[in-house]
C-alpha cells in the first residue's frame, strides 16, 4: 500500500539566525549556482529532491532576512528528511520518496510517499550519506582555508636584522632603542633579541 501526503508550511523569519550575505550576486542563476556549491543538499538523487523557486530565489537575493530564512531552512532540510524517514520507520512504514520545495511567501511544500513495508529506502540513504560527506568536506575546507590564512599572516611579516655595535652593554643598548624607534611605526611587535657579548 502506498501513501503519498502534501503538507504545506508557512514559515516566518527567525531574526536570530546569521548567515552568510545574499548581496553581490548579479543574477538569480549566480545566487542560484552558489547555493548549489554551498548546500548539496540542492542536488537531487533518486526518491529526493530539494528545490527553490525562481520566485524564493529573486526575493531572497534582494532581501537579506529572506535570504537568511533560505539558507537556513536549506541547511536544515536534510535533517527534516532524515527526521520524516525515521519517523515512518519508528510506525513500521518507508519513506521512498520525499521532495521539498521552498517557495515565496516562505512557504514549504513537502511532499512525501510513504509505503507500509519495514526499512529505510536504499536511494534516499545514499543521498543523506552523499550531503552528510559533504558537510564534512566543507567543514575541512573551511579550517583548511582558516590555516593557510594564518600561514599566510606569518609569512607576509617582515623580518629585519640588525647588527648593533658599541664599546658597551649602554651604547649598543642605546643603538637599539634608538632603531627600534625608528621602526616601531613599521613594526607592530618585536619578537626576539639576541645580544651577543
Amino acid at each position: 500500500m502506498f501513501m503519498s501526503m502534501t503538507i504545506g508550511n508557512n514559515m516566518g523569519i527567525s531574526s536570530g539566525y546569521n548567515a552568510g550575505k545574499t548581496e553581490g550576486h548579479k543574477n538569480v542563476r549566480e545566487y542560484s549556482n552558489y547555493l548549489m556549491g554551498k548546500y548539496s543538499c540542492l542536488k537531487p538523487g533518486n526518491n529526493v529532491a530539494v528545490s527553490v523557486t525562481p520566485g524564493m530565489l529573486r526575493k531572497a537575493m534582494s532581501d537579506e532576512k529572506t535570504g537568511k530564512w533560505l539558507e537556513r531552512e536549506l541547511a536544515k532540510a536534510p535533517d527534516y528528511i532524515k527526521s520524516a524517514q525515521q519517523s515512518a520507520s519508528a510506525r513500521g512504514s518507508k519513506l521512498i520518496s520525499v521532495s521539498i520545495e521552498f517557495g515565496e511567501e516562505y512557504t514549504t511544500m513537502c511532499t512525501l510517499t510513504v509505503t507500509d513495508t519495514l526499512g529505510t529506502d536504499e536511494e534516499i540513504d545514499k543521498w543523506l550519506e552523499r550531503v552528510k560527506e559533504n558537510r564534512k568536506k566543507q567543514k575541512a575546507a573551511g579550517k583548511k582555508t582558516k590555516k593557510n590564512d594564518a600561514e599566510e599572516k606569518l609569512t607576509e611579516q617582515k623580518i629585519e636584522e640588525s647588527t648593533f655595535k658599541g664599546s658597551n652593554l649602554k651604547s649598543v643598548t642605546d643603538s637599539f632603542i634608538a632603531k627600534m624607534s625608528s621602526v616601531s611605526s613599521v613594526m607592530t611587535a618585536v619578537s626576539g633579541f639576541d645580544m651577543k657579548a
